[in-house]
C-alpha cells in the first residue's frame, strides 16, 4: 500500500546512498528479509540481481516489502519526528539536547575500569553491573580485537567482563554496530546492551516503532508479511536498553594512516586512546599525548556523511552519555523509564559516584552550544531525507479502520483481513486515532539572543527539574 508514509528501496537508494548522507550503518542490510542488499565498502548494494540498476529491488516493486528504507535513519521522519512515539506522553523535560528525565555527571568507583574508560569511566561500568547483575546476557560495542587493525575497531557481541574491559575508549572511526545484531539472533541472546553513536540509535527504534501498515498488499499472503514483520520488529526486541554517545563526527581512517602514522610519525600500534577536548588527544603506550587542532581534524578528515546528522546527543537512546566540557567524568542523560530503572539499579551498587548538572556549569553550557549547533548544519535535502521543507506530518501509525477499508477494496473477505492484520501487526497494539509527528517544532524555552546579539544560555537545571540523578 503505498502513501507518502511509506519510503521505498528506491528512495533509500536515490535520497540516501545515491545523494551522499547515507551515514554506513548498515541496518537496512541487516533488516532486508530477502537477501537483495549487501554492506560492500561501508554501503548498501543491490546484488540479487547484477543486471538491474542500483535502486531496483523486485520485491518492493513487485509484492512489497521496504523494510530496509523503513528503518533507514536518514529517511524522514528522523529524530525529531520521532519523540512522540518513542515517548509518546512521558516526557518531563525537553531541551536543545532532546527529551529528558535527569541530567547530571557521574565518573566509575571502579579503578581498573576508569584507568581503561572514556572521560569518566561510565558506559564500561555500566555494562559490566549490568552484566553482573543479570540485567543483559550480552552488550552490542565497537572494539579493536585481536584480527583488527590497530585504532580500526569492528562491531562485536560482547559477554564477558573482560570482554566488556577490553572494549573501553572509544576511536573516532566509524564502527557499524547494528550489523552484529544477526549474531545476537544466532546466538540466542535476549537481553542486549546497544552502544553506539546517534545514527545506531535511530534505526533501532525504528524498528521499534515504525507502524507494519505498508507491509499489507493487495496480493501479499501472511506468511511473507509475517517475515517481513520479523525483520521489522525481532532485533529490537531482543535490546534490553540502548546506550547512546554523544557524537558530533567520526572521522575518515586517513586521519589515522597519514596525519598520525606518517604525518606525526607515531606507530598506530602504539596508540592506546583518543579524546577530542577542543582538540584531538592521542594518548601513548609510553605516556605522552600528541595533539592535532580539531579545526584541522575536521576540515581535512571529518566523514562527509556526518554533516548530514542533527542529532549531537543521542535523541532517541535510553541513556545518552559524553565527555564533553568534563574532566573524567560523564555527562549522563536519562531519556527513558527504561533508562531510568536501569540507572537507579546501578546507582544503588555502589559502583558510580554522581554529580549534579548545577555543579558543571561549563559542561551544561558546551552540551547547548554543540546541540544548537548540530541541528543547524543539516543541509536540506531530497523530499524523503526529512531536512526538506513542507513535508506533511508523519502519522506513527495508521488507524486501523483505514487499513481494513483498504484490504476490503482489494476484495478480502473479514476473516482474511483479520489474518493479515496479525501477520502485520502482530502483538502490537492498534490504535484507531493517528499520532502526528511535528516536524520544525521550536525548541522549547529557547531563550534566544540578547540585545548584544549574542546567544543567551540558561543556567543549569535545578536537581528538583532534572539536574541531578534519579534517586
Amino acid at each position: 500500500m503505498k502513501s507518502i508514509f511509506h519510503n521505498s528501496f528506491k528512495d533509500m537508494m536515490n535520497d540516501v546512498v545515491d545523494y551522499g548522507s547515507c551515514c554506513e550503518c548498515g541496518a537496512c542490510v541487516v533488516a532486508c528479509p530477502h537477501n537483495v542488499i549487501e554492506y560492500i565498502d561501508g554501503k548498501p548494494k543491490q546484488t540479487a540481481k547484477s543486471s538491474a540498476p542500483f535502486d531496483f529491488c523486485g520485491v518492493s516493486e513487485g509484492a512489497g516489502c521496504d523494510v530496509c528504507a523503513t528503518v533507514c535513519p536518514r529517511l524522514w521522519p528522523r529524530e525529531e519526528h520521532l519523540k512522540d512515539a518513542v515517548f509518546e506522553e512521558d516526557r518531563p523535560f525537553e531541551d536543545i539536547f532532546g527529551v529528558f528525565r535527569n541530567i547530571f555527571v557521574a565518573r566509575t568507583k571502579k579503578p581498573e575500569i576508569a584507568k581503561v574508560g572514556q572521560d569518566g569511566g561510565v558506559v564500561t561500568g555500566l555494562l559490566a553491573w549490568a552484566l553482573d547483575a543479570k540485567q543483559i546476557d550480552g552488550a552490542i560495542v565497537s572494539t579493536v580485537g585481536e584480527n583488527d587493525k590497530p585504532c580500526f575497531p569492528s562491531p562485536k557481541v560482547v559477554t564477558t567482563q573482560e570482554e566488556i574491559k577490553n572494549s573501553a575508549g572509544s576511536w573516532y572511526t566509524y564502527c557499524a554496530n547494528e550489523t552484529v545484531l544477526p549474531e545476537v539472533v544466532e546466538r540466542d541472546l535476549n537481553s542486549v546492551a546497544f552502544v553506539g553513536v546517534p545514527c545506531q540509535i535511530t534505526p533501532l527504534r525504528k524498528m521499534e516503532h515504525m507502524d507494519p501498515s505498508f507491509l499489507l498488499g493487495a496480493k501479499k499472503k501472511p506468511k511473507i508479511i509475517g517475515r517481513q514483520r520479523e525483520f521489522l520488529r525481532g532485533f529490537s526486541k531482543r535490546i534490553s536498553f540502548s546506550v547512546g554517545l554523544f557524537c558530533t563526527e567520526v572521522f575518515r581512517p586517513e586521519l589515522m594512516t597519514e596525519r598520525i602514522e606518517k604525518g606525526l610519525g607515531i606507530p598506530l600500534t602504539e596508540v592506546t586512546k583518543f579524546n577530542v577536548k577542543g582538540e584531538v588527544l592521542i594518548y601513548k603506550k609510553d605516556g605522552d599525548i600528541a595533539k592535532i587542532p580539531l579545526k584541522e581534524a575536521m576540515d581535512d578528515y571529518q566523514r562527509p556523511e556526518c554533516a548530514h546528522c542533527g542529532d549531537f546527543s543521542a535523541e532517541m537512546a535510553d541513556i545518552a552519555c559524553g565527555g564533553v566540557g568534563t574532566e573524567q567524568a560523564t555527562i549522563v542523560v536519562i531519556r527513558t523509564k527504561r533508562g531510568e530503572e536501569i540507572w537507579k539499579e546501578y546507582e544503588k551498587s555502589g559502583e558510580v559516584e554522581v554529580e549534579s548538572i548545577s555543579d558543571n556549569k561549563r559542561a551544561w553550557n558546551i552540551l547547548l552550544r554543540l546541540a544548537r549547533r548540530q541541528r543547524g548544519r543539516v543541509p536540506l535535502g531530497p523530499e524523503r531525507s526529512g531536512t526538506a521543507a513542507g513535508l506533511e506530518q508523519y502519522n506513527k501509525r495508521k488507524a486501523p479502520g483505514d487499513i481494513r477499508s483498504f484490504l476490503s477494496d482489494v476484495g478480502k473477505d473479514p476473516e482474511a483481513i483479520d489474518e493479515l492484520m496479525q501477520a502485520a501487526y502482530g502483538d502490537d497494539k492498534e490504535l484507531g486515532e493517528a499520532v502526528r509527528f511535528m516536524a520544525g517544532q521550536a525548541i522549547p524555552d529557547d531563550p534566544g539572543i540578547n540585545e548584544e546579539g549574542k546567544r543567551k544560555l540558561p543556567p543549569p537545571l535545578g536537581a528538583e527539574i532534572g539536574g541531578d540523578s534519579p534517586k
